[in-house]
């Protein structure tokens, strides 16, 4: 019978070959990823309209800005946009979901929505 001898590993997994040297899930950081970087869902209000507009992104203020000099086509008609509810999430995906799911409300239940979850209130929401 021949014995193999594994090399030592220096990964963790479900079932580790032999005993890993990292032990804690932290220690795995991706350089490239900036986790500091939070997405906002948001929803604008426009007085002249009567309508609210949903959008994502990764910088709120500078969206807020472009709504309100006219850059996007969609919201020109309706300068000037007040922000009206905002949540952070960890990532675009968490966000465009949430963004999705508050599209497809209708204006009555995204007054309840907002109302309840208040202003940066709606993490539990978004789930």
């Amino acid at each position: 019978m021949v014995e193999h001898q594994l090399p030592k590993l220096r990964v963790a997994g479900s079932i580790p070959v032999s005993r890993s040297i990292i032990t804690d899930h932290r220690a795995f950081v991706d350089p490239f990823f900036d986790y500091t970087k939070m997405f906002s869902v948001y929803i604008l209000w426009s007085e002249k309209l009567q309508i609210y507009y949903i959008g994502q992104t990764s910088d709120l203020d500078k969206r807020l800005q472009r709504h309100n000099r006219g850059y996007e086509k969609f919201t020109r008609k309706g300068i000037p946009w007040m922000l009206v509810w905002s949540t952070k999430k960890s990532s675009r995906r968490e966000a465009v979901q949430l963004e999705r799911k508050l599209k497809n409300y209708s204006v009555k239940r995204l007054r309840i929505f907002m109302d309840k979850y208040d202003k940066g209130q709606a993490g539990v929401a978004g789930r």
